[in-house]
């Protein structure tokens, strides 16, 4: 816990430039919360947020969609305790809606699930520009001029997970209180990249980050040509520490949010933010970041983050994980993994040869993922010849077969 001479709390603030708002530089994303059986586990979860919000951390990040739409439900009995001392920000689930009347509806079961009157910050979800243009129609600006006017929330954004040059559109046609961008050192050339950052920044537009860590890609484990590059570099930070420390030297970025889900990230995290005022990385270990990034960027195959928002698929791929493994062959040498996916402990399997190419996970991917294609290759490289049939016939009879012999023993 770091203090100020007073003995109060403090954690390193920044703020947003159009609303005088002050934020911790580290947010609290409740979008990977631990889990028990499928679901939030309520009694760890709450005591890893109330530790955030002892050590410092004010604002939690939830959506409509997060934990299979428990999230924001969840946060309402924390909310209901510590509401003068968080500031809570959610999303407008944009894809649901198919009229006018439904912007007013999906903010009202919000305002509901989280036992607000008021929405610190709204962004409208993981938008792309297909998607603004339908949202037009709708007369979003209205509705968000309305609804900031009848204080029904306070600061207005939008996530983003497109291209630069429609990134530039967006910001330019509303006055937008502050985005969320997908940034770290690997994607910095992604999406709307440090491009995107600095556009709105220089348009007074607060930038707030989600996935510092890619997805958990950046965290503890490191490839060993990576491993060896930062030990000759003299980098003594562990892999999250470092990746992070990346995002906050940003003077253009307000809050970084992390999905930490044990108590010891919360610390440090805690501390890499305090320890990383704007600009304090010098060039040359900047240039390292650099050249750390090349060599991901020769290793990573598919660009997934571990979202989950493909999920669920109509034929029960668990496309999040075959992406992992498929990724950690390349990236570790590791792919023994891919043996849990084969539905022998359990279920009907999820490996990669279920998919039946039907799409619906494409307008999903915030990642632009081909993720038809990219399973043929996780099944070429993965799976042996018949496997699927394989796979198949124990399920459904050597299982059982062997059920029926240990009865004999």
């Amino acid at each position: 816990m770091t203090k100020n001479v007073w003995g109060d709390v403090f954690i390193q603030k920044r703020t947003v430039k159009k609303t005088n708002t002050a934020v911790s530089a580290l947010g609290f994303g409740a979008m990977r919360l631990p889990t028990k059986n499928g679901m939030i586990d309520k009694k760890e979860a709450t005591q890893l947020i109330n530790h955030a919000i002892d050590n410092g951390i004010n604002l939690i990040d939830t959506a409509y969609l997060y934990h299979n739409g428990e999230s924001e439900s969840f946060l309402k009995s924390i909310l209901e305790k510590r509401r003068d001392e968080i500031l809570i920000s959610t999303k407008l689930p944009v894809w649901f809606v198919k009229n006018e009347d439904d912007l007013e509806k999906y903010l009202n079961i919000q305002l509901e699930k989280l036992g607000v009157e008021c929405i610190d910050f709204y962004y409208l979800h993981s938008l792309n520009y297909i998607a603004f243009k339908q949202l037009k129609e709708y007369n979003i600006f209205e509705f968000l001029n309305r609804i900031k006017r009848e204080k029904k929330v306070k600061n207005i954004g939008f996530s983003y997970h497109d291209n630069y040059d429609s990134f530039k559109k967006i910001i330019d046609s509303y006055d937008w209180d502050m985005c969320l961008l997908q940034y770290n050192f690997i994607d910095d050339d992604a999406q709307a990249g440090t491009k995107g950052v600095k556009y709105a920044y220089d348009h007074d537009v607060s930038v707030f980050v989600m996935e510092p860590l890619k997805g958990g890609l950046l965290a503890n484990n490191v490839p060993m040509e990576v491993k060896n590059k930062m030990d000759k570099s003299n980098i003594t930070d562990n892999p999250s520490r470092w990746a992070l420390r990346w995002v906050l030297n940003h003077k253009e970025v307000t809050c970084v949010l992390s999905g930490m889900g044990r108590i010891c990230e919360v610390d440090e995290n805690i501390k890499t933010t305090n320890d990383t005022p704007p600009s304090s990385i010098d060039l040359e270990e900047l240039e390292i970041y650099s050249n750390v990034k090349k060599i991901y960027n020769k290793l990573i195959k598919i660009p997934c983050t571990q979202c989950g928002y493909c999920m669920p698929c109509p034929y029960g791929v668990d496309i999040p994980a075959c992406f992992k493994i498929y990724n950690n062959k390349y990236i570790f040498g590791e792919s023994g993994e891919y043996f849990q996916l084969s539905g022998l402990a359990g279920g009907n399997g999820s490996y990669a040869g279920k998919c039946r190419n039907c799409g619906v996970c494409l307008d999903k991917c915030p990642q632009k993922i081909n993720i038809p294609r990219e399973m043929v290759n996780v099944k070429s490289d993965l799976e042996f010849f018949g496997y699927d049939c394989i796979m198949a016939f124990v399920r459904l009879i050597g299982k059982p077969l062997a059920k029926w012999l240990l009865k004999f023993r």
